[in-house]
């Protein structure tokens, strides 16, 4: 007995338009292009965050595509320029490293506000935990962007 064809249609379900990866996915490498770019261009961008009354610091590597083409007029490291995006409370960008495998280094700091209240005593023992009074988050946000001179 032969099968009769379905009238109602089959939706095919379409990828979306954009590409995800899972957070818990290996990151992707990025594809260098076959000949090196000419002016500014934009190869990372970085952010830290801490809660009130604590802090952390981050440590970032990039990679830096056809770094031998930089143009060293400009000035964090030769050729790199570092754009502050966010910053909040105690914050900063520092120890920007060249690697011997064409990669930077570079660390971001985040300090959240606050002043930390120890509980009280009783009979020399704390009761209960601390807190934070007017606790603010920290953060800090970097651009970075290699400029390429032209050959």
């Amino acid at each position: 007995m032969k099968s009769k064809p379905s009238s109602s249609l089959t939706l095919l379900r379409q990828p979306p338009p954009y590409s995800y990866r899972s957070p818990r996915a290996p990151p992707t490498a990025a594809e260098e292009p076959s000949s090196a770019p000419i002016g500014r261009v934009k190869i990372a961008s970085n952010f830290v965050q801490a809660n009130g009354c604590h802090e952390t610091t981050q440590q970032f590597v990039t990679k830096v595509p056809f770094s031998d083409r930089l143009d060293p007029s400009y000035r964090v490291l030769d050729g790199i320029e570092v754009v502050e995006t966010a910053g909040n409370n105690g914050h900063v960008f520092r120890n920007f490293t060249w690697n011997a495998d064409g990669t930077i280094s570079y660390q971001l700091f985040a300090n959240g506000a606050g002043t930390w209240i120890d509980a009280p005593r009783v009979f020399n023992v704390k009761v209960g935990g601390g807190y934070c009074h007017r606790a603010e988050g920290g953060s800090q946000g970097v651009d970075i962007y290699a400029h390429y001179r032209a050959e």
